[in-house]
Formats: structure tokens, C-alpha cells, sequence
């Protein structure tokens, strides 16, 4: 393949797994005659192919980058060197990574802003980059994805409303529904309440 000297590729901004792997693909195939870049040394080559692999599989962070191809042992300089290739071909971008990965775990998994700022961490990406993705979620917006959360599973499982029923049971596992994505106690509690009332009095 073409890693050595291909030509620098820029596949747009907040790449998506898919737009990834086409972005991919024109880096591996560009014509080495067409190279505008110098060729790596084969230590970096080697740590740039490997990064292409592991990006074929979803976008991570450089951090996350840098750590397994740490781990697979290619030396420092040359996980540096390759790094730097793969920022110029445009296939990794913390900023970039940060608001795809709040924008998908927010609308698959329902995640709050705290967990999400958590998961960025724990993959690396500087705060400046988890404060820029993470903007324009504020309280009101957790607590609306929170009782869309809850509505959707009691839409599922509706409850027995019934006189006397206890839902206490209940009320403690759609809390925790909601713990599990990083919401606030009280704001899971407040969220569970109001629509546990609801459904009973509906």
C-alpha cells in the first residue's frame, strides 16, 4: 500500500465511521508519484499502517492511537512520526472525534453531559475539545433526554396503576436506568417521579 507517500487527504470535519474508512481507502490508494509528503521511515510506515487498521474499525483519539500503538511496540519516535502523517491526511482529530462521539452516544445511548465529558477523558481528548463538544448540552437538555429516556422504557413496560400498587420497584430501577447514564441522582429521582405520577394518573 501507498503509506509511505500519499498524498495528504482531507476528508472533511467529524468523520463518521464510514467517511473514515472512504478516507481510508483514497490515502491507501493515492499514487506515490503524486506525493507531496516525504516518505516515513519504515518504523513510522509500519506505525502509520497499523494506525490505518485501527482506524478502519471506528475514529478514536490521538490519545487512543498513541496508546496501542505503544502497545504493539513501535518505538516513540516513530509512533510520533506516524501520528503526524495521519493528522495530515485528515484522519484524526480530537476536536473532530469529541463532537462525533457526544453527538452518537447522546443519540444512541441517551448519555448525560457528565458521562460523556467522563468517556472523552477517559480516551484522552483535552478539555478544551470536551468543552467544545459538550457546549450546548446544559441542565434543561439532560433533564429533557432524561424523561425521553424514562417515557420510552415505560412505553415498553408500562406499570400497574392500580389503587395501592407500590412502584417503589420500580422507581428505584428506572433510577438507576438513568444512573447507568450518568445522570445525577436527583435529577434521575425528580425525572422518575414526575413520570411515574403521570403514567398512574393517565
Amino acid at each position: 500500500m501507498g503509506t509511505q507517500d500519499s498524498r495528504a487527504v482531507d476528508p472533511g470535519p467529524q468523520l463518521d465511521a464510514d467517511a473514515l474508512r472512504t478516507a481510508i481507502a483514497a490515502v491507501e490508494t493515492r499514487a506515490s508519484s503524486s506525493s507531496d509528503l516525504p516518505p516515513l521511515s519504515a518504523e513510522a510506515h509500519e506505525a502509520a499502517t497499523a494506525a490505518l487498521r485501527l482506524l478502519r474499525h471506528r475514529p478514536r483519539s490521538e490519545h487512543e492511537l498513541r496508546e496501542r500503538l505503544g502497545a504493539k511496540d513501535h518505538g516513540a519516535t516513530a509512533v510520533e512520526e506516524a501520528l503526524e502523517r495521519v493528522r495530515i491526511w485528515g484522519l484524526v482529530d480530537d476536536a473532530d472525534f469529541a463532537a462525533e462521539w457526544v453527538r452518537g452516544r447522546r443519540r444512541r445511548r441517551g448519555r448525560s453531559r457528565g458521562a460523556l465529558e467522563r468517556e472523552l477523558r477517559d480516551k484522552g481528548v483535552a478539555e478544551v475539545h470536551i468543552a467544545g463538544a459538550v457546549s450546548d448540552i446544559d441542565e434543561t437538555d439532560d433533564r429533557e433526554q432524561a424523561t425521553e429516556l424514562v417515557r420510552a422504557r415505560l412505553a415498553r413496560r408500562p406499570i400497574d396503576s392500580g389503587p395501592g400498587v407500590d412502584h417503589q420497584g420500580e422507581r428505584r430501577r428506572l433510577v438507576a436506568f438513568l444512573a447507568r447514564r450518568g445522570y445525577p441522582t436527583g435529577l434521575a429521582m425528580t425525572v422518575v417521579d414526575t413520570e411515574l405520577a403521570a403514567q398512574v394518573s393517565s
